[in-house]
């Protein structure tokens, strides 16, 4: 949420969540608390400073009790961050489609989700058959499979390349993770100290 979202913790005056910020490294649980004042609740509050980013608090609220596991599972958000970019600027551009009702949105989007799965699967296929570099030239696996699947087809027919089978993903582990960055691949496991406030 907002830094700016107002907090109502439990004998306390209302405070922003940024006000609650911790010290680095450092991840506050405030529980039965209610935000925008006293407008929504109870909830659970969970803020958060990251020793490597300090400019990115986290500010996560939840209708669950917050707990590591919650920022375990908030963490992995950063791994989905290529999808929303594959359905952007850097594949299907759904931001400049136009549509005018949410009919022709949701059909939209399930054609790009029928195309999603078929660049995926096609994209797996590449890499277990070990021709990634063929479309891919980063010495690690940094694109989508769906981006590595889409090179592969706009030059598959061209090129006379293997047609690999489609629609299908295997449910064994990922072969090859992306990685973002070389910074990425350096940075260790994040630790929390974790500090329980109410």
């Amino acid at each position: 949420m907002p830094g700016d979202t107002l907090v109502q913790v439990r004998q306390h005056a209302t405070r922003t969540v940024a006000q609650l910020r911790p010290a680095l490294g450092q991840a506050h649980f405030y529980h039965n608390v209610t935000i925008f004042g006293t407008a929504v609740g109870p909830l659970h509050v969970v803020v958060a400073q990251p020793a490597d980013v300090p400019q990115a608090p986290w500010y996560i609220v939840s209708d669950q009790v917050t707990s590591r596991q919650t920022l375990d599972e908030y963490g992995l958000r950063f791994d989905i961050e290529e999808n929303f970019l594959d359905d952007q600027s850097g594949g299907f551009q759904v931001q400049t489609s136009e549509v005018q009702t949410p009919e022709a949105l949701e059909r939209l989007f399930l054609i790009s989700a029928i195309a999603t799965l078929h660049f995926s699967s096609t994209g797996v296929e590449v890499v277990r058959a070990e021709v990634r570099r063929w479309v891919d030239t980063h010495w690690d696996r940094s694109l989508s499979y769906l981006k590595i699947g889409w090179r592969w087809l706009k030059q598959q027919y061209r090129r006379g390349w293997q047609v690999f089978a489609t629609f299908w993903l295997d449910p064994a582990p990922d072969p090859m993770p992306a990685i973002a960055s070389c910074r990425q691949v350096g940075l260790p496991e994040r630790q929390w100290i974790l500090v329980q406030k109410c």
